[in-house]
């Protein structure tokens, strides 16, 4: 495919996904160009609360996504937990926010993190790849492979994974995170957008991977639309294109904080939670940590 910018002429090989025809093999979206393409939407479909390992609580993320953000969908993606996306969830349903909300988990699978979108159930971690995006599909969930590619991150996944799942007739991704604002993404960004440009033609997301409040929405996926359903469709299109900034010095020093503080804001958040839901709180951070 040839595709002219700027008078010059950008040469994309045929699995180059459509939402990232118009970029180099290294770049991602800008404002510019999502609004030129028809890109008006922002999304951030990877996000950590007190539920897990991040230190806002689930009412301090809606607020402030509401009031700080221009960002038109979120899911909150806690590792190997749903609760606390279903509690937002109906927290989300009982206001009047002007985003949309998608229910999420970060899977800890044998072989690296995987982000399982639009569920209603939990999915235990240490399982398969294969496995593990079978057990979203089977929910009517999207599957998009978290952070991939990076050389010394042990919950990366490898390329020889993603080569196997791309062979497969069985199993597949549904997209692929090829911005990551943390330092998960530091030289692995670059990497995954070409190797997926080259080799996958996966649908592009950008994610902000926040662990703190103010670091929501430095990662995000351009598509076109407003709501949950026109990203879910975009993602199935291939239209989909990464974009933002990487975390902030800031960002780290605020979650850093929060991770020596002894997990306050967690412990106060979980007394609001039912006692059946608490117990398996509980036992699910415990595989967590």
């Amino acid at each position: 495919m040839l595709i002219s910018k700027q008078n010059s002429v950008i040469e994309q090989p045929a699995m180059t996904p459509a939402g990232t025809a118009m970029l180099h093999k290294r770049q991602r979206m800008t404002p510019q160009l999502a609004h030129s393409f028809g890109k008006h939407g922002q999304a951030d479909l990877h996000m950590h609360s007190t539920y897990s390992d991040g230190s806002g609580t689930i009412k301090e993320i809606l607020e402030h996504v509401q009031h700080n953000t221009n960002l038109d969908v979120i899911a909150i993606t806690d590792h190997d937990v749903i609760e606390g996306s279903l509690r937002a969830r109906d927290l989300w349903q009982q206001g009047s926010y002007r985003f949309d909300f998608i229910v999420g988990e970060e899977i800890s699978t044998k072989e690296g993190h995987l982000l399982a979108l639009f569920i209603e159930k939990r999915i235990a971690p240490g399982m398969s790849m294969e496995r593990s995006i079978e057990l979203i599909h089977e929910q009517g969930g999207l599957a998009v492979i978290a952070h991939p590619l990076h050389r010394l991150f042990r919950h990366s996944c490898k390329r020889a994974v993603m080569d196997r799942i791309h062979a497969s007739k069985e199993v597949w991704f549904d997209g692929i995170e090829t911005w990551n604002a943390s330092f998960c993404g530091i030289y692995a960004n670059q990497v995954a957008m070409q190797t997926n440009r080259e080799i996958y033609g996966l649908a592009e997301l950008g994610n902000s991977d926040a662990h703190a409040i103010n670091s929501i929405g430095s990662g995000h996926t351009w598509f076109e639309g407003k709501s949950a359903q026109d990203i879910r469709s975009a993602i199935a299109r291939r239209m989909t294109a990464p974009g933002g900034k990487l975390w902030d010095v800031q960002d780290y020093v605020d979650w850093l904080r929060y991770r020596m503080s002894g997990r306050q804001a967690q412990q106060a958040e979980a007394t609001v939670v039912p006692l059946p839901e608490k117990a398996a709180q509980v036992s699910s951070l415990q595989q967590v940590r």
